[in-house]
């Protein structure tokens, strides 16, 4: 039965006689059969009763033959009987031909006439049941198709159905986006997996944070293939990648990096940890540098300072102009826990639809709107992802989420960039969306970047993110939290990259380049992923976390994880750093 079921999965039935002869096919033979069926009910879905008339012209004939001869061909009133016309009736009345004569002349002899009958039976039943559920299937796709169309027409018509009579002052300002093209890998992908990949991946990561390191040192650091000849020196200073991480016996924290041509170990005393002085949050692959004593067998140091290459502090930067710009990430269409009503409602604020003179500033001076990745829910991004999906087709996914950035007005300027359930690859860094799907939103005020990338904003330097290391970082970081993000955004503004660790739930492509290091003094740090609303200041600068538009999931329930649904950051460009503005569910809040 291992062949019929083959063919059952397919649609395809066999007849009894071709059922014998499949039987004396090698695997090979049956494969090649099966993949050139596959590829013809790509264009006639129809069931199919393989009987000796159509195993022939599928073995024999080329496959462009056949399906420019039976594309539109009716399988079901074939094998069903009813009365057809034209080559169709042919062919059914050839085949009965056939089949009574076979009958007739007794070649039906391969199974006993117990088993025969119970084959025929069966075959009867599993016609039936493919039929019921070829009408069934065709029932759902009509009402399936209906329910679309209902909910696109209802998307389409948000924006005239708000009565607005706000003065839009961001309409007379004048837009300012320059996109760091060198921030972005969309267009410029050269990896393909290779150890010489690696090399120059973690090559490039360890030049340019050096950099960063021996700049805030002021100082360069020794090469340390060097160290062993400076057995007991005081003050020296080595910068290297992290290649391991363990603690001794007594509680030192033993650190082993590396550069371009060595490698050496770092002792962390466990009293200058307790003491604060040192940090106990070293990781893999991130880039340090190192000051203290070289041990008298040269083979190691005891550190006395650790330097990472962490942004410049500075005071938050602002504009003398009031504008406004959103923050958003994580809608999921596509999603059954995506938040219709709410995206609607936030969408109708977008549009005018307030309640108070707060409400109106704001919307009448938003400039800017960030989308930081996971603008649809995607197909196939973690198994059985089908059952949760309103909408399985990915390309209708995002014609509906271009369908409601379309009710947005013209004057707001929206960039997008992609997160990991975004018809991208998965491995960061990613790029921007592909043309075939930006081709369906109808803006010419939409920009589309990879992730992440740094674009200057009306003169804000602002780098977008969406966040997957956040996973990786909450299991290595004590004080990381997923209820506070902020406590996971200043260990990438700490270690001036955006994803540290090689190997862990982020997959990284290796690029010649890693673009996941923050070369720019950013103004603004935009992360999503984690689904939870988090703002706050870090060496002067503003981070925020944008929340989503997707209710708690059977995953973040598991995890323990509380999403801040329909709640999205806005900031006032004049006060950044001091007021955060919230539109939550509906209301403005200013914290």
């Amino acid at each position: 039965m291992e062949i019929i079921n083959k063919f059952l999965d397919l649609e395809v039935l066999l007849s009894p006689t071709v059922y014998e002869k499949l039987k004396n096919f090698d695997k090979e033979k049956i494969n090649n059969l099966i993949e050139k069926i596959k590829e013809f009910k790509k264009y006639n879905d129809a069931f199919i009763l393989l009987d000796e008339k159509f195993l022939e012209i599928f073995l024999q004939k080329d496959l462009n033959k056949i399906i420019n001869e039976y594309k539109n061909f009716d399988f079901i009133f074939y094998y069903t009987g009813e009365k057809v016309e034209g080559k169709h009736e042919e062919v059914k009345e050839e085949t009965e031909k056939e089949t009574e004569e076979k009958i007739e002349k007794g070649k039906i002899e391969f199974i006993k006439k117990e088993e025969k009958e119970q084959f025929v039976k069966k075959s009867e039943e599993d016609v039936e049941e493919k039929l019921k559920q070829l009408i069934s299937k065709e029932e759902k796709k009509e009402d399936f198709d209906a329910e679309r169309n209902k909910r696109y027409e209802k998307i389409t018509k948000i924006k005239e159905s708000v009565n607005s009579r706000i003065k839009w002052i961001a309409k007379d300002i004048d837009a300012i986006i320059e996109i760091y093209e060198d921030s972005d890998v969309s267009g410029k992908s050269t990896c393909t997996g290779t150890i010489d990949d690696f090399v120059k991946y973690f090559k490039d990561r360890f030049e340019r944070l050096k950099k960063f390191i021996e700049r805030k040192a002021q100082r360069k650091g020794y090469p340390l293939k060097d160290i062993k000849k400076m057995k007991g020196q005081k003050d020296i200073f080595v910068v290297g990648i992290v290649s391991d991480v363990d603690t001794s016996r007594n509680g030192n924290l033993i650190v082993r990096i590396e550069d371009t041509e060595d490698e050496i170990t770092l002792i962390l005393p466990k009293e200058k940890i307790e003491a604060g002085k040192l940090p106990d949050d070293i990781l893999l692959d991130e880039v340090i540098g190192a000051i203290g004593v070289v041990s008298k067998s040269g083979s190691s140091i005891y550190v006395d300072e650790i330097i990472r290459p962490a942004l410049p502090p500075k005071e938050p930067k602002r504009i003398d102009e009031e504008i406004y710009m959103a923050f958003l990430s994580d809608i999921h269409v596509g999603s059954k826990e995506f938040l219709h009503k709410e995206f609607e409602k936030f969408i109708r604020f977008l549009n005018g639809d307030v309640d108070n003179e707060l409400e109106e500033k704001v919307v009448s001076r938003l400039k800017y709107i960030c989308i930081a990745g996971d603008l649809v829910d995607g197909v196939g991004v973690y198994p059985g992802q089908e059952e949760d999906l309103y909408e399985v087709d990915i390309i209708e996914q995002y014609r509906e989420i271009a369908m409601y950035l379309e009710q947005i007005p013209e004057h707001i300027h929206i960039i997008i960039s992609p997160g990991n359930h975004d018809a991208v690859r998965p491995a960061e860094p990613q790029p921007k969306l592909p043309d075939k799907i930006a081709k369906l939103f109808n803006r010419d005020n939409t920009y589309f970047v990879g992730n992440p990338c740094t674009l200057n904003i009306h003169g804000f330097d602002t780098l977008l993110y969406h966040g997957r290391s956040f996973d990786d970082l909450v299991g290595q970081i004590r004080t990381a939290s997923y209820e506070n993000p902020v406590t996971i955004m200043k260990e990438l503004i700490k270690r001036r990259l955006l994803c540290p660790t090689y190997g862990g739930r982020c997959p990284i492509a290796p690029e010649h380049k890693d673009y996941l290091v923050i070369d720019r003094d950013i103004d603004i740090l935009h992360t999503g992923h984690i689904h939870i609303n988090g703002y706050g200041i870090y060496r002067g600068v503003v981070l925020v976390n944008s929340g989503t538009f997707q209710e708690q999931t059977d995953f973040q329930k598991k995890m323990g994880i509380h999403p801040t649904p329909a709640r999205v950051p806005i900031l006032d460009l004049s006060k950044t750093g001091s007021q955060y503005i919230e539109w939550n569910n509906g209301k403005i809040e200013v914290k």
